[in-house]
C-alpha cells in the first residue's frame, strides 16, 4: 500500500568514512481492534529499530511514524555527535 525508502549519508565527524542510513516505512494496514499501523525500519547505525507506529486512522499512523522516526533516528544522530543529509532533524 504505501512503501517510502530514503537512503541518507551519516557523518560522525571524526574522521570515520561515511555511513548509509536507510528509513523505512511501509505495511500500512487497519488492526483488528480499529486502529491503523504503519511499520517503520531505520537501518545502519549500530543497532536497527524495526517497529510499528499507531494512529486512530491511516494518516495519524503516518503521522506518528513521521514522529518517531525523528525520535528514534535523531536520538541516536545527536548521541553520536553526528550529522544526516539530508537532515530530518528540525532547524
Amino acid at each position: 500500500m504505501i512503501n517510502v525508502e530514503m537512503e541518507s549519508t551519516l557523518d560522525l565527524c571524526d574522521g570515520s568514512p561515511l555511513q548509509t542510513i536507510t528509513i523505512k516505512i511501509h505495511d500500512l494496514r487497519q488492526e483488528s481492534n480499529d486502529l491503523w499501523s504503519v511499520a517503520i525500519d531505520v537501518i545502519g547505525f549500530k543497532t536497527d529499530d524495526h517497529t510499528r507506529a499507531y494512529g486512530q486512522d491511516w494518516l495519524n499512523a503516518l503521522e506518528g511514524a513521521t514522529l518517531l522516526i525523528r525520535e528514534l533516528a535523531g536520538g541516536k544522530i545527536k548521541d553520536y555527535g553526528a550529522t544526516i543529509t539530508p537532515s530530518i532533524l528540525p532547524p
